[in-house]
């Protein structure tokens, strides 16, 4: 059995006190804090630190997840993977050993590719879905970790260089409790057009103003965005795909597949569905 210190600094949820990570040949096995308090990863890798009372919130399940994947597989958000690449890069390229904070990061879609690129750096993933983190937790230089990030982050004082936040809610007073100086926090919003084609025929809802409500949300704690981006462009995209589409969202915890398929094809058009990315990356730097 080996022991290695995290990075970042993961917090034991009983005492506050720095956890170790342990693991073995096949991976991460359990967190371990110095006042004797264990956390044991379950057989796929991920490490349920929701003690107490939990989450009231309902964690995505396993077809929820699998939509997911099957759209990403299929390059709906591949404008979004690359745009990260190119906002995070300057704040990561900073540092030598930087330390990254996925929050709702579901498979670990987009953090996988800023790992792969920088062997020196390390990641926590958070997020409530088991059927996720299973996966996200198979991806070298992450650590798993099943979270709700509305009860803060079980991350220590300034040990975060860069804070990932996509589709994800968001707790802006603990981003910047855990932000190092020179660090930065990465949101991705839905802009006012997003999917408008699949909300239009009653399958999804779209929040008003969401730019001026993170601004507003954001500003008290790590001021107004020092870089902001929109992404807008069309998509055509199978008929299957646009069903995965509302099913990987909150949709999916109250509709089904069978109900949803009818509701689309009024939207296929020579076997596709064409639909509208609408997409707001903001960069904050307290």
């Amino acid at each position: 059995m080996e022991l290695l210190t995290s990075d970042p600094a993961v917090l034991c949820v009983h005492c506050r006190a720095d956890v170790t990570v342990v693991r073995d040949e096949r991976g991460v096995t359990g967190l371990r804090c110095p006042a004797g308090h264990r956390f044991d990863a379950a057989r796929q890798g991920y490490v349920n630190l929701l003690v107490g009372r939990g989450s009231r919130a309902t964690p995505d399940g396993t077809e929820m997840i699998l939509a997911r994947e099957r759209v990403q597989d299929a390059g709906v958000f591949s404008a979004l993977s690359r745009t990260l690449h190119e906002v995070t890069a300057p704040w990561l390229d900073a540092v030598d050993r930087p330390v990254i904070v996925d929050c709702g990061a579901g498979t670990g879609h987009y953090l996988r590719p800023l790992i792969a690129e920088r062997p020196g750096a390390a990641a926590v993933a958070l997020d409530l879905s088991p059927a996720a983190l299973r996966r996200a937790a198979k991806i070298p230089g992450v650590l798993a970790v099943t979270w709700d990030i509305w009860r803060g982050l079980p991350l220590a004082d300034g040990s975060v260089d860069l804070i990932l936040d996509i589709f994800a809610p968001r707790h802006p007073s603990e981003f910047r409790r855990v932000l190092r100086d020179g660090g930065a926090a990465v949101v991705v919003t839905p802009g006012a057009e997003h999917l408008a084609e699949l909300a239009d025929a009653g399958l999804l809802s779209q929040q008003e103003d969401k730019a001026e409500a993170l601004a507003a949300a954001m500003e008290p704690h790590l001021g107004t965005a020092v870089d902001s981006r929109d992404l807008r462009r069309s998509v055509r995209v199978t008929p299957t795909t646009a069903v995965d589409l509302v099913m990987m969202g909150p949709a999916g915890h109250h509709r089904t597949r069978d109900a949803v398929e009818p509701l689309t094809r009024g939207l296929v058009d020579d076997d596709a569905v064409t639909l509208t990315i609408d997409l707001r990356i903001s960069v904050f730097a307290p």
